[in-house]
């Protein structure tokens, strides 16, 4: 039902966006692309996991609101939001994980997700769940430190694409097995 194939190739497109508008200054879409690319992976997770994801608090409840997801799929129905809240509950992420002296990895997914939203007008006019005053933040922010918040998310999903292949390829079959047996 959901073609696992054409998300990844959605990743790779959105994730070149993301670099080429960072290439070209233009910092404020390609920080929208960064929390596409964010949205497009872990959507990708969930078709790669659907079992385990049909088992969340985030699907049931999604599939109890929504009778016409049925007949799209009820993961092409998932907010960005709601895919984080997936991520955290099957602990794709170490969410609690200290990152510096100041920010934990939920932090840093935040951060992503709070960026992406700012395609959204409304976003610009009032404060964010997380942070409260990115729109303000970002607003004043000169082309310095906007490249540099670009630079921040670049980081933060290529560590997420690292932790998440690895953990894909831990689960395949040709890697739970060493010398003939299984580890």
């Amino acid at each position: 039902m959901y073609n696992l194939e054409v998300m990844l190739k959605v990743v790779e497109k959105f994730l070149e966006e993301a670099r080429n508008n960072f290439e070209n200054k233009c910092y404020l879409s390609s920080l929208v692309f960064y929390g596409a690319t964010l949205e497009a992976i872990l959507l990708s997770m969930c078709f790669i996991y659907h079992r385990k994801v049909r088992k969340t608090q985030v699907y049931k409840r999604r599939r109890s609101q929504k009778k016409r997801a049925k007949k799209r799929g009820i993961f092409l129905e998932f907010t960005l939001n709601e895919l984080i809240k997936i991520a955290e509950e099957l602990k794709w992420f170490p969410m609690d994980d200290k990152i510096d002296d100041s920010s934990i990895f939920e932090d840093w997914v935040k951060w992503v997700h709070m960026t992406r939203n700012l395609i959204h007008p409304s976003r610009w006019l009032k404060p964010d769940s997380y942070f409260g005053n990115l729109n303000k933040i970002i607003t004043t922010a000169s082309k310095r430190e906007l490249r540099k918040f670009t630079q921040l998310s670049e980081e933060i999903i290529s560590g997420i694409l690292e932790i998440l292949s690895a953990k894909v390829a831990g689960n395949l079959p040709c890697h739970k097995m060493k010398n003939g047996k299984d580890k």
